[in-house]
């Protein structure tokens, strides 16, 4: 039953066509170019057999330091498309060992976040991943509405990074996931990232990319 609430809710929530957005509002950088980017067009694999967002395109912006790169990719480890209910339940937060959980609000049809209550052995074991002493060297969350060309979600930054990731040199994490009727487009990646040998913030590049996202479109002809 709860189920097919889930499914109901998303489908009433995602079928008005919004124009795009971010909140809050993501301050771009001065030297920002709103004409430097690429289409950037992608078959998402799909593990979970939902093959509605297998055809993904969004302008993927990027800084000037990027601009002798022959290929420009976003800078996402991994992308894959899932089904919109187990995203609305599953949020994000505590199966990373963080002290925070964002959720989907039904009331206010927004994504919200949440201390996250762990009992003596949930945090020994945030401890231990991200390589600590105290649970308050976590870090916030930085959580993001974005409203895209035709799909609704979250964008969270992360700064926590666990102990084996940071030894690779990872600093800042960009997840998110983006809705669309039964199907959610989701994806994470590193956000500073070295480009000649200095390293760039991707972040607001990214997400500004996020709120050009369109979901489910036809097999692109080669």
């Amino acid at each position: 039953m709860m189920r097919e609430i889930l499914i109901l809710l998303t489908l009433a929530l995602l079928s008005q066509k919004a124009v795009s957005s971010i909140t809050p509002e993501i301050q771009m950088p001065s030297y920002f170019n709103k004409d430097r980017f690429v289409n950037y067009y992608d078959a998402i694999s799909s593990n979970s057999g939902n093959n509605s967002c297998d055809n993904i395109l969004f302008k993927n912006f990027y800084p000037p330091e990027y601009i002798s790169s022959k290929i420009k990719y976003p800078p996402f480890d991994t992308w894959f498309c899932w089904f919109s209910v187990d995203v609305i339940h599953d949020g994000y937060g505590p199966n990373r060992s963080l002290a925070e959980n964002v959720y989907f609000d039904k009331k206010t049809e927004q994504w919200k976040k949440k201390k996250y209550n762990r009992n003596r052995e949930e945090i020994r074991r945030s401890l231990d991943v991200y390589g600590i002493k105290s649970l308050s060297e976590l870090q916030p969350l930085d959580l993001y509405n974005i409203r895209s060309v035709n799909a609704r979600g979250y964008a969270v930054i992360d700064r926590n990074i666990p102990l084996q990731e940071k030894k690779k040199g990872l600093k800042k994490s960009l997840s998110f996931c983006l809705i669309r009727d039964e199907a959610a487009f989701c994806g994470s990646g590193s956000m500073i990232n070295l480009v000649n040998g200095k390293e760039v913030d991707f972040t607001p590049y990214m997400l500004k990319s996020l709120e050009t996202v369109e979901m489910g479109l036809p097999e692109k002809q080669r």
